[in-house]
């Protein structure tokens, strides 16, 4: 199979000014929103800010990770860094905002964590009714286009997310799960192709972005499966 960014340049020059649905953002919302539209038949056009960021790309160290940040203070109309820096930090009067700038949005730069919803908040009157026949299946269906896995490896940043995982969870008993390759299970079927992705070496590197392409950020998941599903 072609590149991915190969088959993104054909998508747009195929049909330029041709699209039933045009989607701003590539993160989870952008991402997943473009993989159900075009596997419904819908032509989409996903508009993203920054670039496609390879595993290799993404800093190790703390000098490189200076190198991919962007500041901008809208008061002083000051502003310094690459335009499309991994790191977006945007000042505005009393408002500080750090965004993530690249295809995957925040799913580049986030652990990877996968919390199910707690029962308190699916409680919220505020939401559909019809929601909670399908929650479970929905939370279902993301969990295996992310391949999340248990965490099999204790390392130090673990234990802290843990913390955090059972404060939320009102069953404590489950285990931490991430949206990273760990070679330990099974993939899940899926009908599209999957791409070929690497083992996690515990570097505690998620927040910068994965030097050793084991997260699955959307842009290897829902974005590719939409522009496969594309082509079909």
């Amino acid at each position: 199979m072609e590149k991915q960014e190969d088959t993104g340049k054909r998508l747009i020059d195929k049909e330029q000014d041709d699209f039933d649905a045009i989607i701003v953002g590539s993160g989870y919302g952008g991402s997943v929103a473009s993989f159900r539209l075009a596997m419904a038949g819908i032509k989409v056009c996903l508009v993203e800010k920054g670039r496609q960021w390879e595993s290799h790309d993404f800093a190790t160290d703390s000098l490189e990770i200076m190198s991919t940040v962007r500041m901008e203070n809208r008061n002083l109309s000051f502003s310094f860094g690459p335009k499309d820096a991994l790191f977006q930090v945007y000042e505005h009067n009393d408002s500080l905002a750090a965004v993530a700038c690249g295809l995957g949005g925040g799913s580049l730069v986030n652990a990877g964590v996968m919390l199910p919803t707690p029962v308190r908040a699916r409680r919220n009157p505020k939401w559909p009714k019809e929601w909670e026949r399908d929650w479970d299946i929905c939370e279902a269906s993301a969990a295996a286009m992310l391949r999340v896995q248990s965490v099999p490896v204790r390392f130090p940043v673990a234990k802290v997310m843990g913390g955090i995982a059972n404060g939320e969870i009102e069953d404590g008993s489950q285990d931490m799960k991430l949206s990273i390759n760990f070679d330990l299970e099974e993939p899940p079927s899926n009908p599209m192709k999957p791409q070929q992705m690497g083992s996690c070496l515990a570097c505690g590197n998620c927040l910068a972005g994965c030097p050793y392409n084991a997260k699955n950020s959307t842009d290897k998941n829902y974005i590719l499966s939409a522009i496969q599903a594309y082509f079909l």
